[in-house]
């Protein structure tokens, strides 16, 4: 009788948190307890309160857990609530278990949440929320980008292998890099195009800035049903721990989405074992919120700026903007042509060359980086690190000395 109550609070729309408390209580009082809730109301929509564009799969719920032992409770807990299990996934490298779920029906993003969450103290659960590719075509007569940031002539040579989370890499292009190219898949659905994740490559291993260098592409974007291109925080998740695994210490993100706390936990695990994280802070536009993981207090957030040092009109603004970098009519070389292409998406790939060509910025924590990368910026827009420019335009002059 008490075990069917159980099961009809999140039906009913119950708050999420009572599931752990019913479980842990006696029968007279669980009785009490379903009672007592029955004016609390649960959250909707099945979303979570997320615009379903930020969602790559809102049938699903993702948690995290520490270890087997707590899998194995979060896994029997959840099957006896009906929730199926669609895969578990060891992050060894992050030291974190990963399960995914169906949702059942009946129950919302936040009441899902809880149930799960109930289930162990260590367990962080959260929606598969969506990222996405943060550039856009353009036009433009002119190359300005390593003269305005005074790149070193002849380039520099990278300090260590360099990680990227994106689209895969076309292997015709990645031969024509200043660098060896290694990639693995994390995507779900069919394979997205590469144009996105070849441009990156090109800008973050142009020969004319870094040469010698080792791009471990983690491919996470891939295109669902309807033929949208959009990477899910899963896929991005096992991306990191391989990355951790192949020991990359400085890895590129030109994804943005909403926050999720399952980003956060695998970002914090990362960067706890050395790894700096360097992303766009998004192409939202100046009223669009804060987007991730680039809002994170440990990751290094990028703006983008044109030719006359002027802020990208899409670019997302906040206090959480780090530095600025050139990223709109970035060119392109294609097939003998070259195009031109803008976003915050351009603009990560300069910041992280920068640093993978300098030996006293690369393998260090985000933080002693962005207080180097601030130092030697040049200041714009109000006096001092703004919203919208952050500590100012990245300057390169000292690379590689």
């Amino acid at each position: 009788m008490m075990d069917q109550i159980f099961r009809l609070m999140p039906k009913l729309g119950l708050c999420g948190w009572a599931g752990g408390a019913v479980r842990r209580v006696g029968q007279v009082a669980l009785l009490g307890l379903a009672l007592i809730l029955a004016g609390c109301v649960g959250e909707a929509p099945t979303q979570g309160g997320q615009p379903s564009r930020d969602v790559f799969d809102p049938t699903e719920i993702v948690a995290l857990v520490p270890n087997q032992a707590a899998a194995n409770r979060v896994k029997t807990g959840a099957s006896a609530l009906d929730f199926d299990l669609r895969e578990e996934a060891a992050l060894d490298a992050l030291d974190l278990v990963m399960l995914r779920f169906t949702i059942p029906e009946g129950y919302t993003g936040q009441t899902a949440i809880a149930a799960l969450e109930a289930l162990d103290s260590n367990t962080t659960a959260g929606l598969n929320h969506a990222y996405r590719v943060a550039t856009q075509t353009g036009s433009s007569r002119f190359d300005y980008v390593n003269a305005l940031v005074a790149w070193p002539d002849g380039g520099c040579r990278a300090q260590g292998p360099v990680g990227m989370l994106d689209t895969g890499v076309d292997p015709g292009a990645a031969r024509g890099l200043g660098g060896t190219v290694i990639s693995e898949d994390f995507m779900r659905g069919s394979a997205a195009r590469m144009r996105h994740g070849t441009d990156v490559a090109s800008v973050l291993l142009d020969p004319d800035r870094v040469s010698g260098g080792q791009l471990y592409n983690a491919a996470v974007v891939g295109r669902i049903s309807g033929g949208e291109e959009l990477a899910g925080v899963d896929g991005i998740m096992k991306a990191l721990d391989w990355l951790a695994d192949e020991n990359v210490k400085l890895v590129n993100v030109s994804l943005a989405g909403p926050y999720n706390k399952l980003l956060d936990r695998s970002v914090t695990a990362a960067v706890q074992r050395g790894m700096t994280i360097v992303a766009a802070v998004g192409n939202d536009g100046a009223d669009g919120p804060p987007r991730y993981p680039a809002a994170l207090d440990n990751v290094i957030a990028v703006t983008a700026v044109d030719a006359n040092r002027e802020i990208y009109r899409n670019a997302v603004r906040g206090a959480h903007v780090d530095i600025a970098a050139p990223g709109v009519d970035i060119p392109i070389a294609e097939r003998g042509r070259v195009r031109f292409v803008s976003g915050t998406s351009m603009a990560v790939p300069l910041v992280t060359a920068r640093i993978a060509a300098d030996p006293s910025l690369f393998g260090r924590g985000a933080g002693r980086i962005r207080s180097a990368l601030a130092q030697g910026s040049e200041d714009l827009g109000a006096p001092g690190s703004d919203p919208v420019f952050g500590s100012g335009l990245m300057r390169a002059s000292g690379a590689c000395r």
